[in-house]
């Protein structure tokens, strides 16, 4: 988990991150969505509409992960904007039984 904090880390310096389900569903391009557990059903809807429309993945942690990875504990939903730091922490998320992409249904 140490890498993907250090990847989001980077997003956040560079300023190619979004915080917010309200903003990321008036977003016009992402790589990456990531949504904790914690979030409710009607912003989970908003998330997966906003990966159909973008056409990226969406990873769903653990509830309260998000907020440490992000070091910031109220963040409950982002979209990652720059594309080789999205795929970084796909890649980095495989294998990890914390962090799952969403392939639609329950998950």
């Amino acid at each position: 988990m140490n890498k993907i904090s250090t990847y989001l880390g980077f997003c956040i310096r560079a300023g190619k991150i979004t915080f917010g389900v309200d903003r990321i569903e008036t977003q016009k391009r992402a790589y990456l969505l990531i949504a904790d557990g914690a979030l409710s059903d009607n912003s989970k809807k908003v998330m997966v509409k906003a990966k159909e429309r973008m056409n990226c993945p969406l990873l769903i942690t653990e509830n309260g992960l998000l907020g440490e990875l992000t070091k910031r504990p109220s963040v409950k939903a982002v979209a990652v904007t720059e594309e080789q730091l999205a795929k970084a922490i796909v890649n980095e998320s495989q294998g990890k039984s914390q962090l799952k992409l969403y392939s639609g249904g329950q998950n």
